[in-house]
């Protein structure tokens, strides 16, 4: 029966230490995938059968299932303090890896508890050094909910699973990778408050995508917000993603490349290209997404961590695109492993420089521009999607990597922001603190030397987006005293978290609390913004 649970009896003999602990894609020869109680009832096994393994929970979704965790290392780990202090007395990195957060792009979920598996019963590269060095906590099935809605007609176009995968969306009809900045749905809220609680070094987001036809079985992206940590971006694309691949190639002699589409960014928008090449016929471009913080890679790289975006190749077969899925997060733990004590620097000291009181500039939005020199990206003679089951010979194509940002407007950080205390600013007061923002109340009136925003214009969409008519923002700041009463909320900017705090409260910011409508009942042409800022 279609979504039905896939019985012992039913599971051919595997070629594995551990016969009962195989994935629903394995069990079933890769035709079905996993149910959410297939998936807990497997964590849970995993746990059982392995003193290093823990079963956790990171929260419940929408409809109230469970977000199971399953933490592994070379000794047990079940809490964030126990996490803590194997990193400080042993030098280790936590690699917090999610699966499903789309529940049609299923590869993560069933790859991850494979890895998992493989790993503690010591199979395949590295196996040792990783579990010495790195724990591994993962959450294969994030959008419990949209798992469960489980259609063959979903996610038309895509190579298997034959008997059905589930939905997009969560229970709320909201797309889980667009909620980072808004925090309404459970599950968003269950993971910030995990990246708070265990602060992981390295985040992995497993999807699996459409779009162009090309080569690759998995492509990746990184943190791209350019108001996070620039050496943390730069360490991203220059050192992290170069040794990541090297290592994926020498375990599966694959190539792996940046995620994109041919002639447009990957959500089908026409990419423009750079007018050195607009004339050449010989050159296309390689489009990516935007730097917004919305998506789940991109704001964990604002909060100063590493990120990386797997995205396993929709049309390739379903097998193929949960094994390579497996050998990429492998790569990526081998890398994390092996460069463990550079990470420990780099996101280390992205904290310290956020939390410093020197001057700083802070991006605010930003557009994309290509990257310097050509890429070639091994492709077919044709790259439409309307032309999968006939794609024509390999081809390999000159292209310009549209995956680099540039700063459209900018403003200079200031010493703290003040929120008044006011039941119509609440709301942006609970969400802060759900991020991890460190917010204080006033504890006398004051004055200060800052600065006050007066808005000049804004245009809300024409059609809602996630729920909401998204606000764009011009404003004018005004230098001035700035009051501060007894009890208003202060943002301080001396926090590992500054610059996603300055992110979500500046008003003309490209994806911060105003565009989320946080901020509607105070957005008039030539008011005062109610968030000022503190520059003494």
């Amino acid at each position: 029966m279609l979504g039905a649970l896939v019985s012992p009896a039913a599971r051919a003999q595997p070629n594995s230490q551990l016969p009962d602990l195989r994935t629903v894609a394995e069990a079933s020869d890769y035709r079905a995938t996993a149910r959410h109680a297939e998936v807990v009832a497997l964590l849970d096994a995993i746990g059982a059968a392995h003193p290093n393994a823990r079963r956790a929970s990171m929260g419940a979704s929408h409809e109230g299932r469970d977000l199971p965790l399953l933490i592994v290392s070379d000794e047990p780990v079940a809490t964030a303090a126990d996490a803590r202090r194997q990193a400080d007395e042993r030098g280790k990195v936590v690699v917090f890896a999610i699966g499903n957060i789309h529940a049609g792009e299923v590869c993560g979920k069933e790859a991850l508890p494979m890895l998992a598996r493989e790993l503690l019963a010591g199979e395949g590269a590295s196996t040792n050094d990783i579990l010495r060095h790195v724990i591994f906590v993962i959450a294969p099935i994030y959008n419990a909910d949209g798992n469960e809605r489980v259609s063959p007609d979903n996610r038309p176009g895509q190579n298997g699973p034959e008997l059905g995968m589930g939905v997009r969306e969560n229970a709320q009809g909201f797309d889980l990778n667009r909620d980072f900045i808004k925090l309404e749905a459970p599950e968003t809220r269950a993971l910030v408050r995990f990246l708070n609680a265990w602060d992981p070094h390295v985040f992995i987001d497993c999807h699996t995508t459409n779009g162009s036809l090309h080569r690759y079985t998995i492509t990746y992206a990184g943190p791209k917000c350019l108001a996070g940590d620039e050496e943390v971006r730069a360490f991203s694309r220059d050192v992290m993603f170069p040794r990541i691949a090297g290592r994926y190639g020498a375990i599966c002699a694959e190539p792996t490349f940046w995620y994109g589409s041919f002639g447009e960014n990957v959500f089908g928008n026409p990419t423009e290209p750079p007018p050195a090449a607009a004339a050449r016929a010989d050159v296309q471009t390689w489009g990516t997404f935007p730097a917004e913080a919305r998506f789940g890679t991109t704001y964990v790289g604002l909060r100063g961590r590493l990120s990386i975006l797997s995205e396993a190749y929709s049309y390739a077969p379903y097998k193929d695109r949960v094994l390579r899925t497996r050998d990429f997060v492998r790569a990526a733990l081998g890398w994390a492993a092996a460069d463990r004590e550079a990470i420990r620097a780099i996101t280390r000291e992205a904290d310290e420089r956020a939390r410093s009181r020197e001057p700083a500039t802070i991006a605010i939005r930003s557009r994309l521009v290509p990257c310097p020199g050509e890429v070639t990206v091994l492709g077919f003679e044709k790259t439409s999607p309307a032309d999968r089951a006939s794609p024509g010979a390999p081809q390999d194509h000159r292209a310009i990597l549209m995956d680099c940002f540039e700063p459209t407007a900018t403003v200079t950080r200031p010493r703290a922001y003040v929120v008044p205390r006011d039941e119509r600013l609440a709301h942006v007061v609970e969400v802060l603190r759900l991020h991890g923002v460190r917010v204080d109340d006033a504890d006398a009136d004051a004055e200060r030397d800052g600065e006050t925003y007066v808005v000049d214009s804004l245009a809300s969409a024409s059609r809602l987006f996630q729920g909401h008519a998204l606000v764009r923002v011009e404003a004018t700041p005004r230098r001035e005293r700035v009051a501060i009463r007894k009890g208003d909320f202060i943002v301080p900017m001396d926090q590992p978290l500054a610059n996603l705090a300055a992110y979500l409260l500046e008003p003309s910011c490209e994806d911060g609390l105003t565009t989320w409508n946080f901020f509607d009942a105070f957005l008039k042409p030539g008011e005062t913004f109610p968030v000022r800022r503190v520059m003494e």
